[in-house]
């Protein structure tokens, strides 16, 4: 069986794999966009993870045949990457998020779709959800710093959104792949390639995933799947839903609703306050990231303070980066090392990537006059951390 890709041409299937994408579960991922809102900003990115999935798979195929794998780690390898997000909840990462407060991955649910379809494939359970939680060696293939799926979706939101940043050299980089003391490893070769792979992700990160008005309606969304938890709905449920049940839900709510029209009527709130690193010093944002873990506690504050109703005031935390910590090797004369040793790419995305970490406060535009000012006196007040700084 065969399916064209935008992305990747003819995708092969087998049968074990067509079984699995024929499932109510796999199906469920043609309903679930990739990229939550950012529709809302770019209209065309549009795409789902049931294609994102089949992709993932494809990769770590290519994987697989580059490092030489047998047939039984090459099926599971490609099990793994299309089973790898089976769990992910109605819109993407808004869903993740609330799970996440209450204890779950995403990955935990996927790993009950792995379970519940073990009939259908021929490969090991327990090895395939191990891979997917990049446990294994192999499951560096999946869930690495390079893996298929890294790949597949920056170059597959680049394709759908029309932003031209997503280019890698994939095959590169899988050419230029191997296992070396139970771990992938690039040849030096590959560097330059890898350099434009963060470098991609980069200018991703900057230009759509962390878009302003995309943003905002995520943390709207986020909000508006939280008062259905409050409501009853139980987190396993939500995960379970798809973007048109979770649609249904959400106007349904009577917690939810308001909130949820003016998303569905793109009538988003704007920026009441932001404070990024040319306002504060780093310190105060990492500080900040820790403080505020009851950001609807201070929520309730600053409206308060400023007159509004509660559900208009919105925070955002600082999301501290992560490139400082990639870990990818790579391999010159037999000998093992660091990209950081061979490309000062890793280090300088550590620091550019800073640019983009602020603590935001959301409202409708009518008060964020109000909710500036309110914010200011409450946060300084509230964390004592930033009394020296502003």
């Amino acid at each position: 069986m065969n399916i064209q890709d935008a992305l990747h041409g003819y995708i092969e299937l087998e049968k074990d794999e067509a079984a699995v994408l024929d499932s109510p579960e796999m199906q469920r991922l043609r309903r679930i966009r990739q990229l939550g809102l950012s529709s809302l900003v770019y209209p065309s990115a549009t795409h789902t993870r049931f294609q994102h999935s089949l992709g993932v798979m494809h990769l770590a195929g290519r994987f697989a045949e580059s490092l030489e794998l047998d047939e039984e780690r090459r099926k599971e390898l490609r099990i793994a990457g299309l089973l790898h997000d089976s769990g992910h909840g109605p819109f993407s990462h808004a869903s993740e998020v609330v799970a996440e407060k209450h204890g779950y991955s995403h990955e935990d649910f996927s790993f009950k779709v792995v379970d519940r379809l073990e009939d259908l494939y021929t490969v090991e359970a327990e090895r395939v959800k191990k891979i997917i939680a990049g446990e294994l060696e192999l499951g560096q293939v999946v869930a690495g710093d390079i893996d298929a799926d890294r790949m597949d979706y920056l170059m597959r939101d680049s394709h759908a959104s029309g932003l031209e940043h997503g280019e890698i050299d994939y095959d590169t980089i899988i050419r230029l792949a191997e296992i070396d003391s139970r771990r992938l490893v690039f040849s030096e070769k590959a560097v330059q390639a890898l350099e434009s792979l963060f470098t991609a992700r980069f200018h991703m990160i900057n230009t759509l995933y962390n878009h302003h008005a995309a943003m905002i309606a995520e943390k709207m969304l986020q909000r508006s799947m939280e008062n259905l938890v409050d409501e009853g709905l139980e987190v396993e449920q939500l995960m379970r839903l798809d973007d048109y049940t979770a649609h249904n839900r959400l106007m349904e709510s009577e917690a939810s609703s308001e909130l949820y029209g003016r998303i569905k009527d793109r009538k988003l709130y704007k920026r009441a306050l932001v404070w990024d690193s040319d306002d504060i010093p780093r310190e105060a944002l990492r500080s900040l990231e820790s403080r505020i873990d009851e950001p609807r506690k201070l929520e309730r504050k600053i409206a308060e303070e400023a007159s509004v109703k509660p559900q208009e005031v919105i925070i955002d935390t600082p999301s501290i980066p992560s490139t400082s910590d990639i870990d990818v090797k790579i391999k010159k004369g037999g000998e093992v090392r660091p990209l950081s040793h061979f490309s000062p790419i890793p280090e300088a995305l550590a620091d550019a990537e800073w640019r983009g970490v602020a603590l935001r406060i959301y409202a409708p535009e009518h008060v964020t006059e109000e909710v500036e000012a309110s914010a200011r006196k409450v946060l300084i007040d509230y964390t004592k951390v930033l009394q020296k700084f502003i």
